[in-house]
């Protein structure tokens, strides 16, 4: 969380931390509650409050962060840098961090963060550095400051959590209704032209209903049937028509406004559904169930994925605990952390290094699914749940689970 940062800097001999990037960077997001600055900076001492330094255009939405401002026009006038430099863009961008650093008060070891063009930051640091001997700018991988701030969600974060889901449900909702409003013929969906609905048809009516609620999608979203719903992240074919009797795999990950995602999945197959589809569905939706009656506070989130791989192996599945690298059976781990980033931590899976227990704050999605693609079929299950701070239990998704969609 938030109030976490200060100990996390500490935690890590850092004195500070700088963002750079504009606002669509999760870090920036973050420290901002959802705004959108273009090349913006924050910058931190730790103990201190937030600093953003940002363009006047901006100025009113600088103003509804609550943040301390420093208006970039004002103080560090491009041209002017341009000019003291002699037109080297280079020098005036290190002039420009430099001296925010130092009207932000940040000495010492400062983490650097955000979206930038990995190789201007790199000769953008450097030329810093030969600046300014009192900064030393530390790049951090893997579990950064942000990571695990961001890991565990204050009750805020978790009432735009809430409302992402309501909103997702409702568009996925009105798919299922906008495919059953379509007749059959010869086993193919058809369009009130005659001609056959297409996956690239359902999509288009899922980003139109999207919109209409003020959501976006960053990634676009998976409607895969088939032999293509038996690859986890295949997309799905725009041009292929909709069948009855053939798994799809509806896998929506959509944003609010505030940058915050929901995440789910259903299986349907339209009509009726053959025996290999049920069968995979319902031993996916009884480990589901035995995953979701076990989730608590305190325990480790790799005994989630070891439960889901002892389950399916004792079905006759491979696994990647069986055999890794498996492309069919249990391929993938059980699911992961939400927020400002469609996949961020924690991680439910069996990997060695993972000590992560389940802790208030924590927001996941649980996703068992079985795929065999040589068979012709995929399935998955997943819902998000948060744990608010007082550790209980919330649901997130909230949509039937039913496999076959009844058709006309």
């Amino acid at each position: 969380m938030k109030h976490d940062i200060d100990r996390l800097l500490a935690e890590r001999k850092l004195d500070g931390l700088l963002v750079m990037g504009n606002g669509h960077g999760s870090a920036m997001r973050y420290l901002t509650s959802g705004g959108f600055f273009e090349g913006a900076l924050l910058l931190k001492k730790r103990g201190d409050e937030t600093t953003l330094v940002h363009g006047l255009m901006e100025r009113d939405s600088a103003q509804a962060t609550g943040l301390r401002l420093i208006p970039r026009d004002t103080h560090f006038n491009h041209y002017k840098l341009l000019q003291e430099f002699d037109g080297d863009r280079l020098s005036a961008d290190a002039a420009y961090l430099a001296r925010a650093m130092e009207m932000a008060g940040l000495r010492g070891r400062i983490g650097l963060y955000g979206l930038t063009d990995a190789g201007s930051a790199l000769a953008l640091v450097a030329r810093v550095q030969e600046m300014v001997e009192a900064i030393e700018l530390v790049g951090e991988y893997g579990e950064t400051v942000f990571a695990q701030a961001m890991e565990t969600k204050d009750n805020g974060e978790l009432a735009e959590l809430q409302r992402a889901g309501e909103s997702a449900c409702r568009v996925v909702a009105e798919v299922q209704e906008f495919i059953q409003s379509h007749r059959t013929r010869n086993e193919v969906v058809i369009r009130a032209d005659g001609e056959v609905l297409t996956i690239g048809d359902v999509k288009n009516f899922t980003r139109s209903r999207l919109y209409t609620y003020g959501m976006a999608e960053d990634h676009g979203h998976i409607f895969a049937q088939g032999r293509d719903a038996g690859v986890p992240h295949n997309h799905g074919d725009p041009a292929m028509p909709l069948r009855l009797g053939q798994s799809i795999v509806f896998d929506f990950y959509p944003t609010v406004e505030s940058g915050y995602y929901h995440d789910m999945t259903r299986t349907w197959s339209l009509g009726y559904a053959t025996d290999a589809v049920v069968e995979a569905w319902e031993q996916t939706k009884e480990i589901f169930d035995r995953l979701m009656a076990e989730m608590a506070v305190g325990r480790p989130t790799r005994g989630y994925q070891t439960m889901t791989c002892d389950y399916y192996e004792s079905k006759g599945h491979k696994t990647t605990r069986s055999h890794p690298g498996t492309e069919e059976g249990y391929v993938h781990g059980l699911g992961h952390g939400i927020g400002l980033e469609i996949h961020e931590g924690p991680r439910f899976s069996h990997a060695v290094g993972n000590n992560t227990l389940v802790q208030p704050g924590h927001v996941v999605t649980i996703e068992p699914g079985l795929y065999y693609p040589s068979r012709g079929f995929g399935v998955r299950i997943e819902d998000a749940v948060a744990f608010n701070e007082a550790g209980e239990l919330v649901w997130l998704t909230h949509y039937p689970y039913d496999l076959v969609i009844p058709m006309r």
